[in-house]
């Protein structure tokens, strides 16, 4: 499990700490949120699903319709604590200038050169974070961040299967008007989806099954200066050493078998992470690294600037 993070300043403070599946019912374009939420309910009432409750969230499951792992409760749960601490860390950086959009830093830099630097009044934080998470099935950690995350403007809840993302859009319609209203169901693929929204997410969650290298790339393009990348690899066999060539293929690192393996996967992770980054002038800095079970996740800020030191 890895927590990352973005940014163009220098220095940066560290924080502490597809599924395949059958729809729950058919909508028409014409439904409205009302309607699903209805249907929801009576589906519910009927006994036709299992209502199941995590967090200030619930979501409707029936059988192994739509991809739900309980073990992963640990790791959502991680997830909302960074993000409580994170964005309103992000906001006030915003607002005091330290975080610039694209272009900008490079004009500041001139100007101070010149003795031409303008100071302005710090403005206030104001939390308008957006949100993405790439392989949602359900949406749990969606709709969880919609209930437990102030500061949030909008999330982008994605799937690939159509029949998944209808599920999705039941499963929000049952938490009411305030996830409808931030939570945004998508269906694509998650690499396009995100070459096609650059530096637009202030936080991108990847929980793949198995390995997220070839999420990686996209990702640091469509995360925003300052802005977090948490990913999770499941794929420990490979990483801890057990198929050395398949990780050299994926990660670009040649494992070895040690007692020491799952910190050398966490490492692992981190190089191929920084290595996607430094193709596009950038860097990332790790604020949490967890190995866990049969998963390690990685949160990390990415960076804007260039390798060197200035």
């Amino acid at each position: 499990m890895l927590l990352l993070a973005a940014s163009r300043l220098p220095t940066l403070p560290a924080a502490a700490a597809y599924s395949l599946a059958q729809p729950i019912f058919h909508l028409t374009r014409q439904s409205t949120m009302g309607e699903v939420a209805a249907a929801a309910a009576k589906s519910s009432e009927d006994g036709d699903e299992e209502e199941l409750r995590e967090g200030m969230a619930r979501i409707l499951k029936k059988g192994n319709d739509v991809f739900y792992n309980e073990a992963q409760v640990t790791n959502r749960d991680l997830s909302v604590a960074v993000l409580r601490q994170f964005l309103p860390q992000l906001a006030q950086e915003k607002a005091d200038g330290k975080i610039h959009k694209p272009g900008k830093a490079t004009k500041d830099r001139k100007a101070r050169k010149g003795g031409k630097e303008k100071h302005e009044p710090a403005q206030p934080a104001q939390g308008s974070a957006r949100l993405l998470e790439g392989l949602a099935a359900s949406g749990l950690r969606s709709i969880r961040y919609a209930l437990e995350l102030d500061g949030v403007s909008r999330i982008d809840a994605n799937d690939l299967d159509p029949a998944v993302v209808e599920s999705m859009r039941a499963n929000i319609a049952l938490n009411g008007p305030q996830v409808a209203a931030r939570v945004v169901p998508t269906c694509s693929d998650a690499r396009l989806l995100m070459l096609q929204s650059p530096e637009a997410y202030d936080a991108i969650d990847l929980d793949p099954y198995g390995t997220p290298a070839h999420f990686l790339d996209s990702a640091l393009q469509a995360v925003a200066e300052g802005g977090l990348l948490a990913v999770t690899a499941t794929d420990m066999a490979v990483l801890c050493g057990n198929s050395g060539e398949v990780c050299w293929t994926k990660y670009g690192s040649y494992p070895i078998h040690r007692p020491y393996c799952h910190e050398a996967a966490l490492r692992i992770l981190l190089a191929c992470l920084e290595s996607h980054a430094n193709r596009y002038k950038r860097y990332i800095v790790p604020l949490l690294s967890v190995h866990m079970d049969f998963y390690v996740r990685v949160r990390r800020r990415r960076g804007v600037r260039r390798c060197w030191i200035e």
